[in-house]
């Protein structure tokens, strides 16, 4: 069944938030209200042509967050809408959501976002309720129509000037191409099971030195901890080089892993019956240097990982991947593979103001099947070109265009290792702040 138009929907959500005293909103400058609009286009290509797909959609994001009143207490509200421009091929939820009867719905809309915000001081900041979250291990995603949104709370201390100790719990989290709220499940569940993922980090900057550390536990399925360092070295004419490190751990952390919970990555049905209880202990490590001088920008990495590292937090998360090896269409974090990473960039300000484009290759190499070494290997390679562009004519207006072509070459079996694929991604881009 297809829902009615969501523009009433937001709708709705703007009268709520438009309250009696907003009307002097306007004159202060710390409450904050934007409209975004974003067109999207997806035309993916696979090797086998069945699963070839094209969708088209507008998504739409009406965002409210005000100050802290009394410098205590705040809010914020959020109203997202996803609606159908056109599609062909598979029905698969990439941009749309689809309805459960062999196509999808017309227009989808919810509350995204609906928080409560509380601070003491410049020491302690949380925040309850649904929301976005950007951290090194779990980010809402922003690849798509409108991002996904988790439900729960975080939170904040800055005990000195550099540093911030922070922590979040979430129990339930909206995709980003579906108009509910759900709770974490993994691959074999028909309904969710995983009580909680929740996470604790630290932040530390001075200078030129940086750190980050960050435990994460999808409660009785999986925990992970990533630790990533970086100084950048100041050189003549405002140019740069930066240097980081990082060392990222995966592994099963209780009963709800078992095979197939994490279907698609690892190989376990090869060494374990359905269903019966699986295990996983996965490590990766990466170096990276990044050159800026003038309007260009340089880079390589290489990353090495001793068994499966997992880039799914939970069934239907596409992960948050902190490796600058880690590929857009594939993961390429698989047992025993050294992948290496190059790119270029260029700021084209001096011919076209506004204009941007990235070049990067990856290419894995030696992975194994991440249970039975000898019952699978692969290569593989992906290329991107992202070109973005600043439309000069209208403030807020912005143009990405996104090329992705996978390949690998694969004996006996890899499941992290995907089929050739080729995606076109199209975005059009465009905010306006009321205030």
């Amino acid at each position: 069944m297809k829902t009615k138009p969501s523009m009433k929907t937001l709708a709705v959500i703007a009268a709520g938030l438009l309250l009696p005293g907003l009307s002097q909103a306007a004159e202060d400058s710390a409450h904050k209200l934007e409209l975004k609009l974003r067109g999207i286009h997806f035309d993916r290509e696979f090797e086998d042509s069945a699963n070839d797909r094209t969708q088209t959609g507008l998504g739409l994001q009406l965002n409210y967050e005000s100050p802290f009143f009394a410098d205590v207490i705040g809010f914020g509200l959020s109203g997202y809408s996803v609606n159908r421009l056109g599609s062909s091929g598979r029905v698969v939820s990439d941009v749309l959501e689809a309805d459960g009867h062999g196509g999808f719905r017309d227009s989808s809309g919810k509350v995204a976002q609906a928080f409560v915000k509380l601070k003491h001081r410049d020491l302690l900041e949380l925040k309850f309720g649904r929301q976005l979250h950007t951290s090194l291990l779990l980010s809402s995603s922003t690849s798509r129509a409108v991002p996904n949104t988790f439900s729960g709370g975080s939170g904040a201390i800055t005990p000195l000037k550099g540093l911030k100790l922070y922590g979040a719990v979430y129990d339930r989290w909206s995709r980003r191409a579906e108009s509910g709220f759900e709770k974490f499940a993994t691959d074999r569940s028909a309904r969710g099971d995983l009580d909680y993922v929740g996470l604790v980090g630290a932040e530390y900057k001075s200078g030129p030195f940086a750190l980050k550390l960050e435990y994460l536990e999808s409660k009785d399925f999986l925990t992970k901890l990533g630790v990533v360092g970086a100084y950048t070295f100041a050189l003549a004419d405002k140019d740069k080089l930066t240097l980081s490190a990082g060392v990222h751990n995966s592994r099963d952390a209780g009963g709800l892993f078992v095979t197939s919970s994490e279907n698609g990555e690892l190989d376990d049905e090869d060494k374990y019956a359905a269903g019966a209880r699986s295990d996983n202990d996965g490590t990766g490590v990466y170096v990276d240097v990044d050159w800026r001088v003038g309007n260009v920008a340089l880079g390589a990495a290489v990353a090495r990982f001793d068994g499966a590292w997992i880039e799914d937090n939970f069934a239907g998360d596409h992960g948050t991947n902190p490796f600058p090896t880690g590929g857009v269409l594939a993961d390429m974090t698989n047992n025993d593979e050294t992948v290496w990473m190059v790119r270029a960039g260029y700021d084209w300000k001096d011919y076209v103001q506004g204009l941007n484009t990235t070049v990067k290759y990856k290419r894995g190499s030696g992975a194994k099947n991440s249970h039975v070494a000898q019952l699978g290997e692969a290569d593989e390679d992906e290329l991107e070109l992202d070109v973005r562009y600043q439309i000069p004519l209208v403030k807020g207006l912005n143009f990405r265009y996104r090329y992705l072509h996978y390949t690998s070459d694969k004996t006996g079996r890899v499941d992290g290792v995907l089929a050739d694929n080729t995606d076109h991604r199209v975005y059009l881009d465009y905010t306006y702040r009321f205030f």
